[in-house]
């Protein structure tokens, strides 16, 4: 009788489990090397494979890193470097800027979702993807977005058109690679010459570690963007993100802040 009872009840939680199955969108799936079943790109960010003992070193402990993960990405578009991540005119620029011609496509680096795809500030029309990994692409200056907010991208699929929108004297396509927010040079990550990621990234567990590795090197001139902000006269929070390329709400979130508080000369402001 109990053997009876236990099979109809694993009977059931089987059928169960096939009915909640038939419910995934297969479209949202991702396949990780060494990992049996595919899995949704929300969980990259979290995911244990099941034979770690199977991994290649760039997994630790079980989990796949940001590095093996921005090994996966391919460049947005093709086109000259025309300026560099780093200090340019008195200010930071926190991308790499490739030429373009106008309406020349540009594409997801990975699979992620959109997050904004509007007209912003500087950046002019954007697009800024989130990979999962709290990794996340900018695509910036174009002259039209092909993609609404929210929507599911793959890797390759035309997310903008170039140009040159805000503020930019040429068309070009201003990119960005950010981690927790950060920007990072994406030279660390991509060989553009050479239209592809470099040998490095794959064994490196995120974007901080890949800096120290490859800047001794030379494939990066530039230090990572500061994370803190001195307050200078003249200064206001509106100012200081527009400079930092932020926002006000995350300056405040970070500096126990509101959009009033009085800003002394002197003070340091945490950015990221």
């Amino acid at each position: 009788m109990i053997k009876t009872i236990i099979f109809i009840s694993l009977s059931l939680l089987f059928l169960l489990n096939m009915a909640q199955a038939q419910y995934i969108n297969v479209d949202s799936l991702h396949v990780l090397q060494g990992s049996p079943l595919p899995v949704s790109i929300a969980e990259l960010d979290s995911i244990e494979m099941i034979s770690p003992e199977v991994l290649p070193e760039y997994f630790t402990g079980g989990f796949i890193t940001s590095g093996y993960l921005l090994s996966q990405f391919s460049l947005p578009a093709k086109g000259k470097v025309i300026s560099r991540f780093g200090p340019r005119s008195g200010r930071m620029h926190t991308g790499t800027d490739i030429k373009l011609n106008k309406g020349d496509t540009i594409y997801a680096a990975f699979d992620g979702q959109v997050t904004m795809s509007k007209y912003y500030y500087g950046y002019g029309n954007l697009v800024v993807i989130d990979h999962g990994h709290n990794i996340e692409t900018y695509y910036s200056h174009l002259s039209k977005c092909l993609v609404n907010t929210s929507r599911f991208v793959r890797m390759g699929d035309p997310i903008g058109l170039a140009g040159a929108t805000g503020r930019a004297t040429t068309t070009h396509l201003h990119f960005e690679v950010r981690e927790n927010n950060k920007p990072y040079d994406a030279e660390l990550v991509f060989d553009f010459e050479n239209g592809k990621t470099r040998d490095e990234v794959a064994n490196m567990e995120n974007l901080a570690s890949l800096h120290n590795e490859l800047k001794p090197k030379g494939y990066s001139v530039n230090q990572p963007v500061s994370q803190k902000y001195v307050v200078r006269s003249g200064d206001s929070l509106y100012k200081i993100a527009r400079y930092t390329k932020t926002t006000i709400q995350v300056l405040c979130r970070l500096n126990n802040l509101t959009e009033k508080s009085i800003l002394q000369i002197g003070q340091v402001l945490h950015i990221y």
